[in-house]
């Protein structure tokens, strides 16, 4: 029996046989796939321009990651950390489909909870029993909780991202800021290098790959040319990915226009390498971005 939504929320497809609904409320518009539990839209009613960016040519076929929005890597992230050559990398739930548990409409603020099933297919990479679900609230303000509900008799290993592509007027001409004074992994090189950044304002003047590690701030962009502050805040994170593929690494993907590295940057809330969250039995852990947009 499918539940009966709101005014304010339409159930849509991206593609044949792919999902999603539709927001509009008096506060925002936004867009989640069901596939991923992926949102591919937000936008604040006092936005002039996109705040999500989503590449042109991305791909909407069971399987094949969505390329923008806010992926959402779980129950790990990048390369398995054991037998990478035997799972996926960033696991398994940007790439099947979810199941809506319920969607409200509340004060003009949409509420929308998505469940990831257990699969035999999931099971295959996620050996452990679980209750996974994503709740995306939306209004001026964007939330997405991500919360892992340990149901097994074991400690299990909890890691991921919120993979959040963030739209800029030029990725060259923004800044962030945040991260000051921080150690990150530097991937872009190899092999790898830690570092720690000392300057106050984060720059993008090349492909930027970083894990930065034992910080729970937020992160400030600055888009002068769009007049805008987007905050990025987080929660149960002390780790934070900042990421950009540059030119190179953009043309090498094929659902990315080959200049669209220039439309966005990547802040992501995440739980990666020792920043993995070890969550006992009939306990839950939560991993959560939020976005605010302000005015310069």
């Amino acid at each position: 029996m499918s539940l009966s939504l709101p005014s304010e929320i339409t159930a849509i497809s991206l593609a044949e046989g792919y999902p999603a609904y539709q927001i509009e409320t008096a506060f925002c518009s936004a867009t989640v796939a069901l596939h991923g539990a992926h949102l591919t839209h937000w936008k604040p009613a006092h936005s002039s321009q996109p705040v999500i960016f989503n590449s042109p040519e991305s791909v909407y076929r069971e399987g094949k990651a969505i390329r923008g929005g806010v992926p959402i890597c779980w129950p790990w992230f990048n390369a398995h950390p054991t037998a990478p050559e035997q799972h996926p990398s960033h696991g398994v739930a940007r790439n099947r489909f979810w199941t809506l548990e319920s969607a409200t409409v509340e004060a003009g603020v949409a509420t929308i909870r998505l469940a990831l099933p257990v699969t035999p297919a999931i099971a295959e990479h996620v050996p452990f029993p679980y209750h996974l679900t994503a709740i995306f609230t939306l209004g001026k303000t964007c939330r997405l909780s991500l919360e892992t509900t340990n149901l097994s008799s074991q400690n299990i290993p909890v890691g991921g991202a919120l993979h959040t592509y963030l739209a800029v007027s030029d990725v060259e001409k923004i800044y962030l800021t945040g991260l000051q004074n921080t150690p990150y992994l530097d991937t872009t090189v190899s092999p790898t290098r830690e570092e720690i950044q000392s300057q106050e304002q984060l720059r993008v003047e090349g492909e930027v790959d970083r894990i930065y590690s034992g910080t729970g701030n937020e992160v400030e962009l600055i888009d002068e040319k769009w007049q805008r502050r987007i905050v990025v805040g987080k929660e149960g994170s002390l780790s934070t990915v900042v990421w950009n593929p540059w030119l190179a690494k953009a043309t090498a993907l094929a659902d990315l226009p080959n200049e669209a590295y220039r439309d966005f940057v990547c802040i992501e809330a995440t739980n990666a390498r020792q920043d993995t969250r070890i969550t006992p039995p009939g306990k839950t852990h939560n991993l959560v971005t939020t976005l605010q947009v302000n005015s310069l």
